[in-house]
């Protein structure tokens, strides 16, 4: 297994750097409701999906910045994200999941220099009409304290099937902490910057390869937005899987890491 460490950006961004590589690869995971550095499960688990890319990269996984500025957009994050990872490591390779592609996005879009190539998973130029109910939903628990639902559901998501998703519920719901009002603020502030994000011209201007890897029933980013990302983009290419949601990740991991590292090519 890669070899594996934790650790922060300038105190504010914590990560798990997973192998070591030549290039760095900057993984920018999604939404999520806490953010405590990962535990040695979460590293482990980290460690085994990421083992395929972390071949050719030296992996990094950075969680949310922590204190973001109320009313901050996707474009906003992605520049604290920037004021970090730029100093640091220099021009690197960005990968994106769900949300986490929203702000890579922004990256790529402001900051095109430190980008060498880019990978969407399961996100694209905006939320579809189902994502942004299901976030409005969020914002609704969060505002309620209801945690327990509201881990539940953000563990659901990750997943396809009913069945699949009832049994996340009752999982992740009963053993989700509890936010401190700081993650509080965080998340709400993280959630209405996905709803409003819509990046259709801004794409246009983006000279980076990327790849583009979705489900064609996810409800955050169904194949119509899929496909209107991928128009967008001057050097863009989609692969997507048609029988799958949002929980692609989860249940096409290896095809996911195969196709990714493929796209990224090895050393430069």
């Amino acid at each position: 297994m890669a070899s594996t460490a934790a650790g922060a950006f300038c105190d504010r961004l914590h990560y798990v750097r997973i192998g070591a590589g030549p290039v760095p690869l900057v993984v920018l995971p999604g939404l999520a409701l806490t953010d405590e550095p990962p535990h040695a499960l979460a590293v482990a688990a980290y460690a085994r999906g990421f083992r395929r890319l972390a071949a050719d990269h030296t992996v990094y996984i950075v969680q949310r910045p922590q204190g973001l500025p109320a009313g901050a957009s996707t474009a906003d994050i992605a520049g604290m994200y920037v004021a970090a990872l730029g100093c640091e490591l220099g021009p690197f390779r960005l990968m994106g999941l769900s949300t986490g592609g929203l702000i890579a996005q922004q990256v790529a879009i402001g900051h095109a220099e430190l980008v060498e190539r880019l990978v969407l998973v399961v996100s694209g130029t905006r939320l579809a009409p189902i994502g942004r109910a299901i976030c409005e939903r969020w914002l609704d628990l969060a505002a309620a304290g209801r945690w327990s639902t509201l881990h539940g559901d953000l563990g659901a998501i990750a997943v396809d099937g009913g069945g699949a998703q009832w049994l996340a519920r009752r999982l992740i719901g009963p053993t989700g902490r509890t936010p401190t009002p700081r993650q509080i603020a965080d998340f709400t502030t993280a959630v209405a910057a996905d709803l409003a994000h819509d990046t259709r011209d801004a794409l246009r201007a983006v000279r980076v390869p990327t790849l583009v890897v979705g489900g064609a029933l996810d409800p955050f980013f169904p194949a119509a937005t899929l496909e209107e990302t991928v128009a967008a983009l001057p050097d863009g290419r989609l692969l997507m899987f048609p029988r799958n949601g949002h929980g692609l990740p989860k249940h096409h991991a290896g095809a996911l890491q195969d196709a990714a590292a493929t796209f990224l090519g090895g050393a430069r």
